[in-house]
């Protein structure tokens, strides 16, 4: 007869002196040393499903369980969709970061956004498609982004924008269209950010135009940003296109100055010919005095 004593087994315990049996560790429990006095719970993310339990099980990838003592894989909770689990024997779900999503349950990763959509906030269950106005051509964005002033984005969901065509501007960011050049201003080239009034001498009737127009030959155009030229006034021309005003002759600059020099010459040619006459009557009075 043994008057040894026996150490417990691994998965099993004595807790107390004196004691005959060796008890097995409980579901929920294990044991992985020898001459136990007790058996350790299932730790978070674990769990023990048999009795006599040597060590414990870990949840599986995409599950996770917060408590301890657990006795059943069914303890294992599945991450929520948002959410994601990438190693096994977790003990909290974590959620998908910005520019990520995902939209089933039990999953080991997220699912990055598509070029084209944006994912704003973590936890997300769905991406966001890129409203008009604005895009993005990266994908695992938490943003999009807006179209540059000179571009519109005409539809959501884009990759890119699209500079202004000729004619037409767009001052502002995120816009999905662009503004046409009213009559009187041009947008010249792609991409404009702005209209600019034609100039003196140039005009345009048209909406969306790229340039102005000069005015034609005996007309002109004397005010920034006109729709229309005028032509010159009767008794003025203009030789030239792309003028501001018309030319009088003599090569004066208005009829008033045209008239006033009419004046002047008048009198002018007036005073010379009544001292051409009072000269000729000096010279006949000296001549008759002579005689």
């Amino acid at each position: 007869m043994s008057t040894e004593c026996r150490a417990a087994d691994q998965g099993h315990y004595v807790a107390e002196t004196g004691s005959l049996l060796q008890s097995k560790c409980e579901i929920g429990s294990f044991s992985a040393q020898i001459a136990s006095v007790g058996c350790t719970s299932a730790t978070p993310g674990h769990y023990v499903d048999t009795p006599a339990s040597t060590s414990q099980v870990a949840c599986s990838a995409g599950t996770y369980n917060p408590s301890t003592g657990s006795s059943s894989a069914a303890d294992c909770i599945p991450s929520e969709a948002g959410h994601y689990i990438p190693m096994a024997g977790a003990d909290a779900q974590i959620p998908c970061h910005t520019g990520t999503y995902q939209n089933l349950v039990a999953m080991t990763s997220c699912i990055e956004a598509d070029p084209g959509h944006h994912v704003p906030e973590t936890g997300m269950t769905e991406q966001i498609i890129c409203a008009a106005g604005s895009y993005q051509f990266n994908s695992g964005q938490g943003t999009c982004r807006a179209a540059d002033p000179g571009h519109f984005v005409q539809t959501s969901g884009l990759t890119g924008q699209t500079k202004c065509i000729e004619g037409w501007y767009q001052p502002s960011e995120g816009k999905a269209e662009c503004l046409q050049a009213e009559p009187g201003h041009f947008a010249s080239g792609i991409g404009s950010v702005t209209q600019t009034e034609c100039g003196l001498g140039t005009f345009q009737e048209w909406p969306g135009a790229s340039k102005c127009e000069d005015a034609h030959i005996d007309h002109y155009v004397d005010t920034i940003g006109s729709i229309s030229q005028s032509p010159c006034p009767t008794g003025s021309s203009q030789p030239l296109v792309g003028q501001s005003k018309c030319v009088w002759p003599f090569g004066v600059e208005s009829p008033a100055i045209l008239f006033i020099s009419a004046g002047v010459i008048g009198i002018l040619s007036l005073i010379a010919f009544l001292m051409i006459r009072r000269n000729r009557r000096v010279n006949l009075i000296e001549h008759d005095t002579i005689d």
